[in-house]
Formats: C-alpha cells, structure tokens, sequence
C-alpha cells in the first residue's frame, strides 16, 4: 500500500514538472514583443516620434504609427517596414507612417534622407515611398537611396517604379 502511494507521488510530481516546462522557457521580459510594421530596430543619438525621445532602451519596443512622425536631429534611426524591408533615416531627417498594412505599406520622407533596404519582397508587398517631387513603388529586392532636399531618387541595386512631375 505504501509503495502504491509512494509510485502515485513520484508519478504527479513528475507529470507536474512535465506540464510547467513550457513556463520554465517563457520570457518574463515584458518589454519582448513581435516585430511589426514601424517598429524600432536601431537609434544613435538624437531622434524622436512625436513628443517621445527615443533611447536605445526603445529599441523593439517603440512602434512608428500610421500618422505618427519619426524625427532625427544629430542622429540616425531605422524602422521595419515589412519582414526584410528596413528603412534607415537619416540625420535631420523626418519620415511620416501612412500606412503600416503589411500589403500596403507607405512612407512619407518629408526632409532629409533615408535609405530602404529590401532584402525580401513578396507580389502581394506594395512599398511606396513619397517625397517631395517624386512618388516611388519598390518593386524588386535591392538598395534604394531618398533624398528629399535635393528631390532624388536612387536605386543602387533593384527596380522601382517613380513618377515625377507627371512622367514615369
């Protein structure tokens, strides 16, 4: 009888211990969350959106709104636009969130620059990116250079799709 109880500890202890591992594993870290469009990924000295200064302490877990704009002084800043899809601003740099939807995705670059890295883009990806002059659509992978002050685009490698001044 007694090893009959001793067995029916040993075996609820065991499974107890079995069904709390996924607990174990968990990160209690409440400043860990998805990526999602807009998302912080790098800040270097001064930048901001809106009225919040972003620190490096924002990193993953300040998030660019659609509406919301992301100002940098003497700094830099990068942002996820799509999963593999980075936008990198520039110094005295603003950019405007238009639209963080994962199939249309739109960025306004209202000064300075900003530079877009596409490493991954899918047919159902629309990325536009506009500034002053100039209204671009990211059609391939690649590397693609914004300029709102001199009002150029440049595609260092990639396809895209401008319309400037009524011309394409």
């Amino acid at each position: 009888m007694k090893l009959a109880r001793w067995k029916m500890a040993a075996t609820s202890c065991f499974l107890a211990a079995l069904l709390s591992l996924p607990a174990w594993g968990a990160d209690t870290d409440s400043r860990q969350r998805t990526a999602m469009p807009g998302t912080l990924n790098y800040v270097e000295g001064q930048a901001s959106i809106g009225n919040q200064t972003l620190a490096s302490d924002a990193v993953g877990t300040a998030n660019l709104q659609d509406g919301q704009v992301l100002e940098t002084g003497n700094g830099k800043a990068e942002i996820l636009l799509t999963p593999g899809v980075y936008l990198r601003v520039g110094s005295n740099s603003a950019v405007k969130m238009v639209s963080s939807n994962l199939t249309d995705t739109q960025v306004a670059l209202r000064q300075g620059e900003a530079m877009l890295e596409v490493d991954q883009i899918y047919k159902e990806n629309n990325i536009h990116i506009s500034q002053p002059g100039a209204d671009t659509t990211v059609l391939k992978t690649g590397l693609y250079d914004f300029d709102a002050t001199d009002q150029q685009v440049r595609v260092f490698d990639g396809k895209a799709s401008v319309n400037a001044d009524d011309r394409k």
